[in-house]
């Protein structure tokens, strides 16, 4: 392509997406001011820079539905659990993965997560999140944080969805186990789709089948789906995988949450006044919160991280054969 030619292609997009921006704010739409923006931009980026659209022309604005910005005044921005960057970037060293390595990440919700594995993972990432009402916002929030390049992000289904076989060198999976109908399929899956030696980290709930679940977990995308601890490992086990560490995450957890809480009244006085239907969220969000942080506090919910291993090939073929 001609710069003359790629020039008046640029102009052309641009100047649609401004008029989109007008009709979508209501505003009335002057194209020859537009274009004089237009061009006063391109001016300061030539074509010849190879300057992307996306950052010289902004993108139909998104806004964040009601829910998710209740769970941003609670837990922070791009989050929807109890959470800490610092924590979520030790991952990739705790899965052992290479820089080139690639990361499969299940259940993360939103960008936070993500941002935060990705600045201490320079290779590539696959997320795959099931649920429907945070893709579009995980989607917007990796593309404005200029990480859709070698982020990419599927919405599954964890009762049917079927991996690539091999395709990763580690993987990530926040929550999945306690919102899932069937875990020995999801178990199977996550071993198929990891290489010869590769790890995977798996954090999610355990605990007893209390009438109080319901109730703690009456605000989740999903219905809770909690087992108990030893229902969770066997699931996990009877795939191949090898348990390389079991670990107790429910005190960190509580503390991360209940630090939450705290700053709650700081976080509405800097939001201002909510809309009826963000504040209506947020209110069953802590409602629910409340019985759940109990349940922890009990012990009758549990907060786990298994640390698993797929056995290389010559460990298994080792394990297989026929013993003298």
């Amino acid at each position: 392509m001609t710069a003359k030619k790629a020039l008046f292609d640029k102009k052309g997009m641009a100047l649609t997406r401004a008029k989109l921006r007008a009709w979508w704010d209501g505003a009335d739409f002057d194209p020859e001011a537009a274009l004089a923006e237009i061009e006063a931009k391109l001016a300061a980026e030539p074509v010849a820079n190879d300057v992307s659209e996306d950052e010289l022309f902004d993108e139909l604005p998104y806004d964040l539905p009601p829910r998710l910005q209740a769970l941003a005044v609670l837990w922070g921005d791009d989050r929807v659990r109890p959470g800490d960057a610092t924590a979520d970037r030790l991952e990739p060293a705790r899965i052992g993965l290479a820089p080139t390595g690639t990361l499969a990440v299940l259940g993360p919700g939103l960008s936070g997560v993500m941002a935060a594995v990705a600045a201490a993972h320079p290779g590539k990432i696959d997320v795959f999140e099931w649920r429907e009402e945070t893709f579009d916002a995980l989607k917007h929030g990796l593309k404005k944080a200029k990480l859709d390049d070698r982020i990419s992000a599927t919405r599954i289904d964890l009762e049917t969805h079927i991996f690539t076989p091999g395709a990763y060198d580690g993987l990530l999976s926040i929550d999945d186990f306690a919102y899932c109908g069937h875990p020995p399929h999801l178990a199977a899956q996550l071993f198929k789709s990891l290489k010869s030696g590769a790890c995977a980290v798996v954090e999610c709930y355990v605990g007893f089948n209390v009438p109080e679940i319901m109730t703690a977990f009456a605000s989740s995308f999903a219905e809770p789906q909690i087992r108990a601890h030893g229902d969770v490992l066997q699931a996990l086990s009877g795939t191949g995988f090898a348990l390389e560490a079991d670990e107790d995450m429910t005190e960190d957890f509580l503390f991360t949450a209940r630090g939450a809480f705290k700053q709650l009244g700081e976080r509405l006085a800097a939001a201002g006044a909510l809309e009826v239907p963000v504040a209506r969220e947020l209110a069953w969000e802590t409602e629910a919160w409340r019985m759940r942080l109990q349940l922890l506090a009990t012990r009758r919910l549990e907060r786990r991280r298994f640390v698993l291993r797929k056995p290389a090939d010559d460990q298994a073929e080792n394990a297989n054969a026929p013993a003298g």
